[in-house]
């Protein structure tokens, strides 16, 4: 709904500018209208409800587990499960037809979030009711795989977003085994890569756009955790190297935009927020590779970020909201750091507040001139008589 409504605004704001027409700005309306798909707060509430429907659901069958009976168990569960995503393919199908039928659009969804959820406490329930052997690793594997094949089939996003997020579920499963099976934990090397790789088929099958900042984060925790695993330097290289990688396709190749199915914007983001963390790691755990004192060390990686955020603006920061986000965040912290650790040794403490204060206000300034100058705005000229001269030079 912010989008659809900020984009009026504009609409509005260019034909008070006579940049538009009448004509032209009611069909360009009519045409946003179009395409909003009305995913707004009922939609969030109605997942929301279908999130606490589901633990409802779940606490429910456990707790009168021992009384109903097997063949009850299983029914209720396939019930439930095939329930929702045969209800939830119906009111999508409905929801497509027209306007009329905008709450079938939005209550498709939450059924589908519904029977994930059961699908995955389906898993567990009748693991334990059977004794099969297995762990969580495998069951939340399971899990994915199988939210991801329903998701594929039905054409949901929503389902393409829970796989992604029982993604993140079976990693930290991985987390918490790590130290025990080791075959097993070791597993997840080559198996969430390809699971990844399956959840790009499918949020570009599904279309699932708001997944893909999912995937991104899923990514990197990947890379973290196998740091962490192995404690091998060569993988923050490869953090560095495959986020510069995306940082300069997105700044200087025409074509990186089209091929990356429009998500070039948000990897190089996610690329230059991977390089920052990588090279944090450095700053904390190797600073015995400058042979140099600690507060020199971390002076040498915060100049370091610094200007890799402000080489990240030049190159990529006019076609990228969020890297330039990330980019500014970056910036801000180190400078503040920088200022923390050197101007902090020769000056009292309120002299670091007070140092501290101009230059975050000095930041602000940047950043808003810096927004100015990617975004292309055109600075205005006032004559005297308070007339915009610059309005006078378009024609």
């Amino acid at each position: 709904m912010s989008l659809f409504v900020s984009l009026a605004r504009q609409i509005d704001q260019w034909q008070s500018q006579g940049l538009l027409d009448q004509e032209t700005a009611d069909r360009l309306r009519l045409d946003a209208k179009s395409r909003h798909n009305g995913f707004g707060i009922g939609g969030v509430l109605a997942v929301l409800g279908a999130l606490l429907l589901g633990a409802a659901l779940i606490l429910f069958i456990a707790a009168n587990w021992e009384v109903i009976p097997r063949i009850g168990r299983v029914a209720l569960i396939l019930t439930i499960l095939w329930g929702g995503y045969l209800g939830g393919a119906w009111l999508q199908q409905r929801g497509a037809s027209g306007h009329e039928n905008k709450l079938a659009a939005i209550f498709a969804p939450a059924l589908y979030l519904l029977s994930a959820i059961t699908y995955g406490a389906g898993i567990a329930l009748v693991g334990q009711m059977y004794h099969m052997s297995g762990d969580m690793t495998t069951a939340a594997l399971a899990w994915g795989v199988g939210v991801l094949i329903a998701a594929i089939l039905l054409r949901a996003p929503i389902l393409t977003t829970a796989a992604l997020g029982i993604g993140g579920f079976y990693l930290a499963t991985v987390l918490q085994e790590m130290g025990g099976q080791v075959n097993l934990v070791a597993s997840y090397r080559w198996v969430l890569p390809l699971y990844l790789a399956a959840c790009v088929g499918t949020i570009i099958y599904t279309k699932a756009d708001k997944a893909m900042h999912l995937l991104s984060m899923l990514t990197l925790g990947y890379f973290l955790v196998m740091y962490f695993d192995l404690e091998n330097p060569a993988i923050l290289i490869l953090m560095i190297a495959l986020g510069a990688v995306l940082i300069v396709c997105q700044g200087r190749w025409p074509d990186f935009e089209r091929l990356s199915y429009g998500f070039g914007s948000q990897l190089a983001g996610y690329g230059l927020a991977s390089l920052l963390i990588a090279l944090f790691i450095f700053q904390v755990e190797h600073k015995d590779l400058f042979n140099s004192y600690e507060v020199g060390a971390d002076a040498l990686y915060s100049l370091a970020a610094i200007a890799i955020c402000v080489f990240a603006l030049i190159i990529a920061g006019e076609k990228s909201g969020q890297l330039r986000w990330f980019a500014y965040a970056g910036f801000s912290l180190h400078v503040l750091y920088l200022a923390t650790v050197t101007v902090g040794t020769m000056i009292g403490t309120s002299g670091v507040f007070l140092i501290g204060g101009l230059l975050v206000m000095g930041l602000a300034y940047l950043v808003t001139r810096m927004e100015k100058y990617l975004h292309g705005a055109p600075v205005k000229a006032v004559s005297d008589n308070g007339v915009d001269s610059s309005k006078g030079q378009q024609s």
